[in-house]
């Protein structure tokens, strides 16, 4: 089969996984909101770990997480089961290393969309899986929030290295959309480039800031 007739079977399949699971997670979007939740640190660390849990009527859970950066780059990672045992929900939710607080469903949903718009305008796309992950939201408006939501830090996108980021091609990429003073960031000093040599013992001293 020639590449390009490949590439395009490849992309009709994905289209029809991803839209099945738009629909799977779409019928149950309007079963009753059980709880929302966010780390309780997500405005200093930037970084906001949300769920959302709906109330199955055969007693499940529906479940949607969002790992979102409020920096730079938005949805990070996603993840929905429409159908899990409410024991399952919480061993999840006992082993989720946050400290995991209620948080107002409509700023929950503002906030997301709102880093995503952020990470937009940088050229950053959402996790695939927030396609369909994002449909647990159903009914609920963000406009019932009042509140308001900084992204970046002091002006300026900020970003934080991830364990598992590329860190020095965001950095560059944000070079090239920004210039070197447009944006700051906290990256492992061997991502900065430093030899490993430079490496101390202490977690702080092994990070270079911008």
């Amino acid at each position: 089969m020639p590449k390009s007739r490949h590439r395009k079977k490849k992309a009709r399949v994905q289209r029809s996984s991803r839209d099945e699971r738009i629909a799977v997670i779409g019928r149950v979007a309007h079963y009753p909101l059980r709880e929302c939740r966010i780390n309780e640190d997500w405005d200093e660390s930037r970084m906001a770990n949300i769920i959302f849990a709906r109330n199955r009527p055969d007693s499940g859970i529906a479940l949607a997480s969002f790992v979102v950066d409020l920096g730079c780059l938005g949805v990070k990672d996603a993840f929905a089961n429409p159908d899990i045992m409410l024991s399952q929900y919480a061993r999840i939710m006992a082993e989720n290393p946050n400290t995991l607080v209620i948080f107002d469903p409509a700023c929950a949903v503002k906030l997301i969309l709102g880093a995503v718009e952020y990470a937009k305008a940088l050229d950053f796309k959402p996790h695939p899986d927030y396609y369909y992950s994002r449909e647990i939201f159903g009914d609920i408006d963000p406009n019932a929030c009042a509140e308001t939501f900084e992204y970046g830090r002091d002006g300026k996108p900020f970003y934080v290295a991830g364990p598992y980021d590329n860190a020095r091609k965001i950095v560059n990429h944000l070079a090239r959309q920004l210039g070197s003073e447009g944006f700051d960031y906290v990256v492992p000093v061997l991502e900065a480039g430093f030899d490993e040599d430079d490496e101390d013992d202490e977690d702080e001293d092994n990070l270079i800031e911008n």
